[in-house]
């Protein structure tokens, strides 16, 4: 049965990243229409496009960072079906209920984004079971990342989606599941410009790194790959 925490806080997003597009990667901008957004997921994932991380400005739009299928493949990210969910943060009850029945019903939580009124989740069919999961959160920094990460693997629980509000703090959501096994966690933050990001992913990715969430900053984009 699938089990959780919920730790509520209202807090404000941070600006959006421009869009950008690499042979292995893209990172796809859409408009503030999560209706819109799942047609084009559901596109670009039958073109081999494995959607693994989520960032949403509401009234902005919303940013999906896609991986191609065979860089997927080698952390086990076969999935055949990506849902995009907005739950209300005014019903933590209702929130709970979602997660689990999505859960139950085949859905893994790749990605968290955070708005001040929802929770924005993206989702992708595996068969994998889900024990517990639970959302976090805490003052940013790359040590208390890494540190946030440590502590929930003595409670079996991996890292499954990352969201930065104003700079300063870190929401985190994690899971439970014998199927999601990392054996390295690698987060790193470029500049919030063109160049650098191109040259950051292309760099990491070139180092055997996946990226499987993602999460803007103002002046810095913050990655959390896996090997």
């Amino acid at each position: 049965m699938v089990r959780r925490i919920a730790l509520l806080l209202l807090l404000l997003l941070a600006p959006l990243l421009a869009a950008q597009a690499r042979e292995s990667w893209l990172i796809a901008q859409y408009a503030d229409d999560l209706n819109e957004a799942q047609r084009e997921l559901d596109r670009r994932l039958a073109d081999n496009h494995v959607p693994v991380g989520l960032e949403v400005a509401e009234g902005s739009g919303i940013s999906i960072l896609y991986i191609d299928r065979p860089f997927a493949q080698r952390i086990g990210l076969t999935p055949d079906a990506a849902r995009l969910v907005r739950l209300a943060a005014d019903d933590m009850q209702a929130v709970e209920d979602r997660m689990n029945a999505l859960m139950s019903d085949g859905w893994f939580p790749s990605d968290l984004s955070r708005s001040p009124e929802a929770f924005y989740l993206l989702f992708v069919r595996l068969p994998w079971q889900v024990e517990q999961w639970r959302f976090a959160y805490g003052m940013f920094s790359a040590e208390r990342l890494q540190a946030a990460v440590e502590l929930f693997q003595e409670d079996n629980m991996v890292l499954c989606g990352i969201s930065l509000y104003e700079g300063v703090q870190m929401w985190y959501l994690f899971a439970e599941s014998a199927d999601w096994r990392p054996e390295r966690h690698y987060f790193t933050s470029y500049a919030n410009d063109n160049p650098a990001i191109i040259e950051g992913f292309n760099h990491d990715m070139g180092e055997g790194w996946i990226p499987v969430g993602f999460t803007v900053g103002t002046t810095a984009v913050t990655v959390h790959y896996v090997q």
